[in-house]
């Protein structure tokens, strides 16, 4: 069962729905946006589990539910009645990110009319809610129009911009947002048992993403895949444009993963033109590697790969197709390194 106390940084979002709980002035839609990893599965959980208990505890300076009270305890086996995780009746085929289609939400609306069976609330948590097609999101736009009473909206997201206006307009939008570095270290050190310096490197792989960075640690294949990335990052001046296209295309849920590591990859590097000093480096195993690309690029080179980066980081945000997102920002990238004009 999830707990505030659990959840690693997002203390905003924290702190509102907290004020909520206290004042019992509860949103009946609220959006939380993160990407992967970020928390927001386990900070909506945490929300509905605090809702629903009837024995709040103080804890810490943050209400948290009991734990052994009835409604705790089915929330824990994940069978509590009021408390549901909205998924498409259809599977996805594999590989595939399950959308919820129309007859979905029509399914949903018509369950949100019945009242709850046991607490005050009915609580609805939405994964991918962002990638509801516009039709679905038009037939969810009658209950957040005029939600009952008792019922409780959330909405689980990557990114605001693939919700339609209209639908934005009726919600409260709450963005997850990295765990500080110090922050992040400490907890991996102690939930994970890192030692400083591979909790420090985990950190900053996963750009403060606490469900990454613990990936990056407890993952055999993720440190696989990060020693791919890096191979390849290492060899990109030389791939030629079928490669390129090869690797992008084969990176599937792994993207968001590829593009940390080559921000950092070239963090590396351009921090090494600037200063000469090894001691910040994030691939401390790549030194010798970093010394001779400072050596070989340019600041205007450099300079482009960072726009190319956040260029890349904009297009995701806005709905983007992954693989040629990335295809193109590589492209890009060996592009500058071979010192070819945009």
């Amino acid at each position: 069962m999830s707990r505030f106390s659990e959840i690693i940084g997002q203390r905003d979002a924290i702190v509102h729905l907290q004020n909520c709980l206290r004042t019992g002035h509860i949103p009946h839609a609220v959006i939380l946006a993160g990407e992967e990893g970020s928390g927001k599965m386990a900070l909506a959980s945490a929300f509905a589990n605090t809702l629903v208990c009837r024995n709040r505890q103080e804890e810490n300076g943050r209400l948290e539910p009991c734990g052994t009270c009835r409604d705790c305890l089915q929330a824990k086996a994940g069978s509590h009645p009021d408390i549901n995780v909205v998924t498409p009746a259809k599977v996805p085929e594999s590989g595939k990110t399950p959308v919820l289609g129309v007859d979905d939400v029509r399914r949903f609306r018509a369950d949100v009319q019945i009242k709850p069976y046991q607490s005050d609330w009915k609580i609805y948590i939405v994964p991918h809610a962002e990638r509801m097609t516009p039709q679905a999101q038009n037939a969810l736009l009658k209950t957040l129009e005029e939600p009952p009473a008792y019922a409780v909206i959330l909405l689980l997201a990557d990114s605001l911009t693939g919700f339609l206006p209209t639908v934005l307009s009726r919600c409260i939008a709450l963005r997850m947002k990295p765990t500080p570095e110090a922050e992040l270290t400490k907890v991996l050190m102690e939930r994970c048992g890192a030692d400083l310096q591979s909790a420090k490197i985990a950190g900053r792989l996963s750009g403060g993403n606490a469900g990454r960075a613990m990936s990056l640690l407890q993952d055999e294949e993720a440190a696989a895949f990060r020693q791919q990335a890096v191979a390849f990052l290492r060899d990109l001046p030389r791939q030629d444009a079928f490669q390129i296209h090869q690797f992008a295309a084969d990176l599937g849920t792994n993207a968001p993963v590829f593009l940390d590591l080559a921000s950092c990859w070239y963090r590396d590097i351009a921090v090494l033109k600037a200063t000469g000093e090894t001691g910040a480096l994030i691939f401390q195993d790549e030194v010798r590697y970093s010394i001779q690309s400072a050596q070989n690029t340019g600041f205007p080179a450099l300079l482009r790969i960072q726009e190319s980066l956040a260029k890349a980081r904009l297009r995701r945000a806005r709905g983007g197709n992954d693989a040629q997102v990335l295809e193109m920002l590589l492209l890009e990238i060996r592009d500058a390194c071979r010192g070819r004009a945009s």
